[in-house]
Formats: C-alpha cells, structure tokens, sequence
C-alpha cells in the first residue's frame, strides 16, 4: 500500500533539476568519444539478471507494451546488468520500500540488433513521416538525441552503445506491485517531453498533473544520482554507471565499462 511521502524523499520530489541536467545536457554531446580504461579490473564484472536479486521488470522490447505494441525482433525477455549496479538499485529499493513504492526496470543489457533496428530504422523513419522538410543530416542528429548507433558487426571496445556495456539500465518508479508513478510521458516517448527537466518550469497553470510527474521525476533522478548514477538528459528513464555517458558527466577521466561479459 502506498503511503504518504513524506521526510526525505518528500524533501527530494521538491529539489529542482534545472541546474544539474542543463549541465548534463552541454556535456552530453561526443560522449561515445570519451576515454575507457580497458585496463581497469571491473571492466569484468559480472552480469546478472536483476529479477534474480529481487528487482521487478519486464524488458519493454520482449513485451507488447506502449509505444511498439509488439516484440521488437532480436529482443530478449532478460533484463541484465552489472553485479555492482544491481546491488545500487537493491540499495534504492530499501530506501522506497518504507512508502510502498519500488523500482520497475524497463532495459538493461540490450542486443546489437535492436540497438540497430531503432537508430538505423524506425526513429529515422518515424522522423522523415513526422518532418518531411528536414534533410538527411537533421535526421541523424535528431536520432542520435535518443538512440545511439549501434554497429555493423562486431561493437567498438573504445565506443559501444550504452546499453550494450551492461552499465545502462531504464527504469521507472510504482507502487508495490502496483501503477506506474506520472511521469509526465510514457517510456520510450522520443521527443523533447522527455527531457529529464522538460517540466521544470512553474507557470501560474502549470496542471496539477504536470506538477506530479515533475515531482515524481526529480524523486526518481535524485534516488539514482545519491546511489551513485549519471542521467540520461534526454531521456528522464535511463541511468548508467561506469559508462562512457556516466563518465562525460560525472567529469571522470576514462569509463570503466566496455562491452558487456554475457554469462
């Protein structure tokens, strides 16, 4: 049962975002450039399915959920991550367990091909239908907004996509094996109302509805950010650890996490 949220995590759903994601945002851009460590020793940490440590989910690209409706082809049921971020979302569990809410994982580890199906495909074309005016260079960059290219054969050690690390995982907040907290959109939403602070704003009529899902937002960014994750500023789901993006904004030197050790 969801009880009333109140004392520190009432405190989070009140501290703005505006400053810390509008960083995030300027630093965001060339991140598959940044350094990785392929030296340092966790670039082997295991991977595991956070369902098997008590984290809920289901793997939005397996299942015929909003806003694809069916499987996505190469999808897989798993949801997989690094041993050491599972045991961050086992630590943020705790801390929402006392008010009935929990974490719902959306993806974690996330086959090549659908990493390819979606920046090759069907944001390029959904892209070109919606915005027949805009030429083929402002259909990448538009594309590479929310879906970071995938690769033609074997990944890049120096440069993989995100979720393909094993260190990236989407998630979103609810009630105890319960609804969704408002967020504002749905996962998966590819548009500018998705940007972590998109609801950041306070005009005098502003919706009530608006102002949940600003609330619930900055609850789940501030969660994640105190255990230790970087955020996505286009995307206010996705979290990583140890990731070329992670260390572009925490302002690291070199990522730890290359492509993910399958088991």
């Amino acid at each position: 049962m969801l009880t009333l949220i109140q004392g520190p995590l009432a405190e989070l759903r009140n501290r703005p975002l505006g400053p810390q994601v509008a960083q995030a945002a300027a630093l965001r851009p060339g991140y598959r450039d940044h350094a990785i460590d392929l030296s340092d020793p966790r670039i082997d940490d295991p991977m595991e399915e956070v369902r098997d440590h008590g984290i809920k989910g289901a793997n939005a690209y397996h299942t015929p959920t909003a806003p694809y409706h069916q499987p996505i082809k190469g999808s897989t049921p798993d949801l997989l991550l690094r041993r050491p971020l599972i045991d961050r979302l086992i630590g943020v569990n705790e801390r929402l367990a006392e008010y009935g809410l929990e974490l719902w994982v959306f993806d974690g580890w996330r086959p090549i091909a659908v990493q390819n199906y979606f920046h090759d495909h069907w944001m390029p074309d959904r892209l070109r239908a919606l915005r027949p005016d805009w030429d083929s260079a402002r259909i990448a960059s538009e594309t590479e907004r929310y879906w970071a290219r995938g690769a033609d054969g074997a990944i890049d050690p120096l440069s993989p996509p995100p979720h393909a690390t094993g260190s990236a995982v989407d998630l979103t907040i609810r009630q105890i094996d319960g609804p969704e907290l408002f967020m504002g959109t749905i996962f998966d939403d590819v548009s500018e109302a998705s940007n972590t602070d998109a609801l950041e704003t306070d005009p005098a009529d502003l919706a009530f509805s608006h102002r949940e899902a600003r609330a619930n937002r900055r609850l789940l960014y501030w969660l994640m950010v105190e255990a230790g994750f970087a955020n996505n500023p286009t995307e206010w789901w996705h979290f990583s650890k140890g990731d070329q993006m992670w260390a572009r904004i925490s302002g690291e030197a070199a990522a730890y996490y290359s492509t993910a050790p399958l088991p």
